[in-house]
C-alpha cells in the first residue's frame, strides 16, 4: 500500500495512483456489478414508463389519484426482484402497467437471469475456442482427434475401461499412498468450555459428539466421492475428492472445452424448454378453468372492475413460476381457498419457479441421458452436466447435494404446514374453515410461503405465534440453495480460507456464518432507519403499524417473499403506507436481498473462458493440491468397486 506521506510529496504518482485504483477496482466490471447494472438499467427504464403511463391516463390508486414515481419506482423494482411487495393495488393499474410488470417477472426471475448468463459464457467460449483452433495447429490437430474420437466410441468404451485397468498402479491415488508419511490426518481437536461462547459451558452443538456427529453427516452427504467414467474423453481424468479435474495438459484442457462449449449449448436448451414448458403448461390448465362460470363470478364479486378472467389466469401463471407475489386480484388467492385445482396448479409452478427448480432440473437432466442412445454424443454432453454440474451451471448440483437440498426443503415446508395446523387452533376466523379446506389451505401456504408471496388467508387472522415462525423461515428462505451452492464451488478453499486440514462441516459452518452476517447487519440496519423515519407512525399506533410489523416488512422483501401483515383499511402491503423515505430504504433491501442468493466471485460457473482470475485459481490449485491420506484410500476403494 502507497505511503500516504510519500504520496503528499509526488501528488502527479498520487493521482496516477489513484487512477489506477479507479480503473482496476471501482470501475472495472465484475459478475456481481454486471448483475446488479441489469436490474438497475431495467428498473431505471420500466419505472418511467409505468409512471408515463399514469401521468397519461391519470390512473393508479383507488382514490383516483394518479400514480406518484416514487410508487412506479417501487413496483418495478418489486416486480423483476421478484418480491411481491405492493405499495398500491393492482388491481387499480392500467393494463398497459399490468402487462410491464408481467415482463419484468418474466426477465427477472432467477431462472430467466441464470439462462443469460449460459448464454454468455457460452458465447465467449464459442469465440475462445474459435481463436484456438484459428491460431494453433497443435489446437487444429487435436479437434481432428476429438472428432475421429466421437465416431469411434463404440470401441473406446471398452478399450478405456481396459486401459484403466493395466495403468492402477499410475493411479494418483495409488502415488499418494506411497507418499503416505508425508500426508497426515488433522489431529482429533479436543473442546473445552473456556474455547466456547464467553467461556460457559460448550453449547449442544459445540460438543464432541454433536462435532463428529455433524462432520459424518456433511462429509457423507456433501463429498462427492464417485469417480464416474468419462467415456465421452478420450483420456480418464485425474479427480481430487470433490471430482475436481487437475494436472491436465494442453491438449486436455482444449479437448475438455469443447466438451463444456458442448455441455453449454444443452444446458441452453434445456433451461430455455424447461421455462416454455411450465409456463404453457400453466396457460393451458388454469385460462380455460377461469373462464368456468364459479370462477368468473368470483373474480367479479371480489373486486370491482370486472377483471378478465384470461388475463388474470395468465398473470398468475407468470407471477407464481416466478415467485413475484404480485396478483391483478388484490386480495390474492384468498377468494380461492376451497378452489383446490387453482391451488394445485399455482402451488406446482411456484416450486418449478424456484424452491425446487435445482432437483427438477437434474431430474430432467438424468431422465433426458437415460432415453438417449448409449454412444451419442448428447448421451455423453448430458453425462457431463451430470458428472460436473458446477462448471457449468449456477443452481445445477451433484447427485447428494441434490438429495440434501431436496430432504432440507421438504422439512422446512412440512414444518410451516404443520404449525400452521397448530398454532391457529381456536383462531375464529381459521377454525371457521372447513378442515378439508384448511388442510389444503396450510399446505398451499407453506409452498407459497419461501418466495412466491402467495397467502391464502388474511395475516391478521393467524397466530401471532405463526407469524414469527413466518418470519423465521422468510429469514432463512434461500439458505438451501445458498449453502449448496457456496459447498459445490469449486474453488472452496479459496473462498473461504480454509486450510488443507479443515473438514467439510467446518467449511460449511463458515459459509453459514458468513451468510449470517452478511444479512443480519443489512436487515437490522434497514429496521433501524426505516423506524426512525416512521416514528411518529409507531407512536401514534396508526393502523397496521408495529414494530414487529416494520420488522416482518423488512424480512420479507429482503428475502424477496412478498408476504405483508397489510394495513387494516386497505389490500396493499404495509410499504404503501410508508413515508417517501422509507419507501426508498425498502428498494435497496429488495435489490441486495435478490443479490444475496448469486454465487461468490470466484466460482467456477460464472468465469469466463481465459479469464485471468480462472486461470490463476486453476493454476495455484493444480500447485498446491494436497489431499489427506483417508480420503484418497476411500476414492480408491469406490473406484475399484465401481469398476469390478
Amino acid at each position: 500500500m502507497p505511503d500516504p506521506l510519500v504520496e503528499l510529496q509526488h501528488p502527479h504518482e498520487a493521482k496516477e495512483h489513484f487512477l489506477q485504483y479507479l480503473r482496476k477496482e471501482v470501475f472495472k466490471i465484475n459478475f456481481y456489478r454486471a448483475h446488479m447494472l441489469y436490474f438497475l438499467i431495467c428498473i431505471a427504464i420500466s419505472s418511467v414508463i409505468v409512471y408515463g403511463e399514469g401521468l397519461a391516463n391519470g390512473k393508479g390508486t383507488q382514490s383516483g389519484a394518479r400514480l406518484s414515481y416514487i410508487d412506479a419506482l417501487f413496483l418495478c423494482c418489486s416486480a423483476i426482484t421478484t418480491t411481491g411487495l405492493n405499495p398500491v393495488n393492482l388491481g387499480s393499474l392500467t393494463a398497459f402497467q399490468q402487462a410491464v410488470l408481467c415482463f419484468l417477472l418474466i426477465i427477472g426471475n432467477i431462472i430467466f437471469v441464470s439462462t443469460f448468463i449460459v448464454l454468455i459464457r457460452r458465447y465467449y467460449f464459442k469465440k475462445k475456442l474459435a481463436n484456438i483452433v484459428r491460431n494453433s495447429k497443435a489446437a487444429q490437430t487435436a479437434i481432428a482427434d476429438i472428432e475421429q474420437q466421437d465416431h469411434s466410441h463404440s470401441g473406446s468404451v471398452i478399450g478405456l475401461r481396459s486401459r484403466r485397468r493395466h495403468q492402477r498402479v499410475d493411479h494418483p491415488v495409488i502415488k499418494m499412498r506411497k507418499r503416505k508419511n508425508e500426508v497426515t490426518c488433522p489431529p482429533a481437536q479436543r473442546s473445552y468450555y473456556y474455547q466456547s461462547g464467553y467461556g460457559f459451558f460448550p453449547a449442544p452443538w459445540e460438543t464432541i459428539a454433536a462435532r463428529n456427529f455433524f462432520h459424518r453427516l456433511f462429509t457423507r452427504f456433501s463429498n462427492t466421492l464417485n469417480p464416474e467414467e468419462h467415456h465421452y474423453l478420450s483420456f480418464q481424468p485425474k479427480l481430487d475428492p470433490k471430482g475436481r479435474m487437475h494436472g491436465l495438459t494442453e491438449h486436455e484442457r482444449l479437448e475438455l472445452g469443447g466438451v463444456e462449449y458442448r455441455a453449454l449449448q444443452a444446458l441452453l436448451y434445456i433451461l430455455i424448454g424447461y421455462q416454455i414448458f411450465w409456463l404453457v403448461l400453466g396457460i393451458v390448465c388454469l385460462v380455460p378453468y377461469s373462464y368456468r362460470q364459479s370462477m368468473v363470478s368470483v373474480l367479479h364479486t371480489s373486486q370491482p372492475g370486472n377483471v378478465n378472467p384470461g388475463w388474470w389466469s395468465f398473470f398468475s401463471v407468470v407471477t407464481e413460476f416466478a415467485n413475484g407475489g404480485l396478483t391483478l386480484l388484490n386480495a390474492n388467492f384468498v377468494p380461492f381457498q376451497s378452489y383446490y385445482y387453482v391451488l394445485i396448479v399455482s402451488g406446482t409452478l411456484s416450486l418449478a419457479g424456484q424452491t425446487q427448480f435445482p432437483i427438477f432440473l437434474r431430474l430432467i437432466i438424468w431422465a433426458l441421458k437415460k432415453v438417449c442412445p448409449v454412444r451419442s454424443r448428447m448421451r455423453h454432453t448430458l453425462s457431463f452436466l451430470l458428472h460436473h454440474p458446477r462448471r457449468c451451471f449456477i443452481y445445477l448440483f451433484p447427485s447428494k447435494e441434490t438429495w440434501y437440498l431436496l430432504a432440507i426443503q421438504l422439512t422446512i415446508d412440512l414444518a410451516a404446514w404443520i404449525l400452521f395446523e397448530v398454532l391457529n387452533i381456536g383462531m375464529p376466523q381459521v377454525m371457521a374453515i372447513s378442515p378439508g379446506t384448511r388442510t389444503m389451505d396450510g399446505l398451499f401456504q407453506a409452498t407459497g410461503l419461501r418466495t412466491s408471496g402467495a397467502y391464502i388467508i388474511a395475516f391478521s387472522s393467524l397466530a401471532p405465534a405463526l407469524l414469527v415462525v413466518y418470519l423465521v423461515i422468510m429469514y432463512i428462505s434461500s439458505f438451501p440453495i445458498v449453502m449448496a451452492l457456496r459447498r459445490t464451488n469449486a474453488y472452496e478453499e479459496r473462498s473461504i480460507g480454509l486450510d488443507k486440514n479443515d473438514f467439510v462441516g467446518g467449511g460449511l459452518a463458515q459459509h453459514l456464518k458468513w451468510q449470517l452476517a452478511y444479512d443480519m447487519w443489512f436487515q437490522l440496519l434497514a429496521w433501524f432507519l426505516i423506524c426512525i423515519i416512521e416514528r411518529g407512525k409507531i407512536n401514534s399506533s396508526a393502523p397496521g403499524f408495529s414494530i414487529f410489523n416494520i420488522m416482518f416488512e423488512v424480512t420479507s422483501a429482503y428475502g424477496t417473499v412478498g408476504l405483508s401483515t397489510g394495513v387494516p383499511y386497505d389490500q396493499y402491503s404495509l410499504s404503501g403506507a410508508f413515508d417517501t423515505l422509507s419507501k426508498v430504504v425498502m428498494l435497496f433491501v429488495m435489490m441486495r436481498g435478490r443479490h444475496r442468493g448469486l454465487p461468490l466471485a470466484i466460482d467456477r460457473s460464472i468465469l469466463l473462458p481465459g479469464e485471468e482470475l480462472m486461470h490463476q485459481m486453476d493454476k495455484d490449485y493444480n500447485e498446491k493440491r494436497l489431499c489427506a491420506a483417508s480420503e484418497e484410500e476411500e476414492l480408491v476403494e469406490q473406484d475399484t468397486e465401481q469398476n469390478n
